[in-house]
């Protein structure tokens, strides 16, 4: 039988399950909370994973038991390696939490260019994970498949690099891929060292996509191969809604979105060394609100902000 969340939360107060984290996690009888750790002397890939004093050791084992509208925990230190393979959050209403902060929080290894963590059922929210990149150009880092809606990601962070020459990177950190309408992204900062080039997106519209919404992203992103911090291509969506970020890049565009993409930007800086203000935000069909521009260290933004200003007609 299923537990509620509440009855179970005196259980929690041991080994990367402060009891103090369950508060305020309430759920309906019908919905189970699955512990996973890779630090607790009672982890183990076999135990039943909803006691917080035995829980499972990796993501994919809880994803392999939880039910719709299920909650996974992972425990604050948990570390998990990814090879040539997929994490699939398959199911509908997942939600997957890390604990602690931080460098407590829980981080996942991509050890593999074709390691990645797939969105493949819709209503699944991920939050408070770090996600490290330890071979050269990992393709995607989470990726929410096409067709799959209502995907939230929150304070996901990226971290440098596992390589001592800082060469390790996420070509995509984040791709939203068709259809994947009322996606939210936001509280993330996307980071990579400076020596690595293979950066091609912290996030991608890779086809068409409505009502997707990016906030309070702090995105540091360089190289030969980069097109934007934040790119959408291929199809247009629409209703964008990209607000409170810090883009820094070198010499590409904060924001490049295809022609005829609809939506709102808002109160978004980008720093970057590009040969016009306008060329810092690509966005012909989006309404822009407050956005700044500065060239090179030491300058302050323009009085005017980027883009046309509109006029009276």
């Amino acid at each position: 039988m299923r537990r509620n969340i509440g009855l179970i939360a005196a259980n929690a107060g041991v080994l990367g399950f402060p009891q103090t984290a369950q508060v305020g996690l309430l759920a309906y009888e019908d919905t189970d909370v699955w512990y996973v750790s890779s630090t607790h002397p009672n982890a183990n890939a076999n135990n039943d994973g909803r006691d917080p004093q035995y829980p499972l050791t990796t993501l994919a084992g809880a994803v392999a038991k939880a039910a719709a509208g299920d909650t996974i925990l992972l425990a604050s230190g948990h570390n998990e390696g990814i090879g040539n393979a997929q994490i699939a959050l398959s199911v509908a209403g997942l939600s997957v939490i890390g604990l602690g902060t931080g460098t407590r929080r829980p981080r996942f290894d991509f050890d593999h260019a074709n390691a990645s963590i797939d969105v493949t059922a819709s209503n699944v929210t991920i939050e408070n994970i770090t996600l490290l990149p330890s071979v050269t150009a990992v393709l995607i880092g989470i990726d929410v498949n096409a067709g799959v809606t209502d995907t939230v990601i929150d304070s996901v962070d990226t971290l440098p690099g596992e390589d001592g020459a800082g060469v390790d990177e996420f070509a995509l950190t984040v791709d939203v891929k068709a259809g994947c309408n009322r996606t939210v992204i936001r509280n993330c900062r996307l980071t990579q060292h400076a020596s690595a080039a293979g950066v091609i997106a912290c996030i991608k519209l890779t086809g068409a996509s409505d009502q997707v919404e990016i906030r309070d992203i702090i995105a540091w992103a360089a190289g030969a191969a980069l097109v934007a911090p934040i790119n959408g291509d291929t199809t247009l969506s629409t209703r964008l809604l990209i607000e409170r970020c810090v883009l820094v890049t070198d010499a590409e565009p904060g924001i490049e979105l295809l022609t005829g993409t609809t939506g709102v930007i808002r109160d978004v800086d980008v720093f970057a060394d590009l040969a016009t203000i306008d060329a810092a935000i690509v966005a012909d069909a989006c309404a822009m609100f407050e956005c700044r521009y500065v060239e090179v260290g030491g300058e302050a933004s323009a009085a005017t902000y980027i883009g046309v200003p509109s006029v009276d007609d």
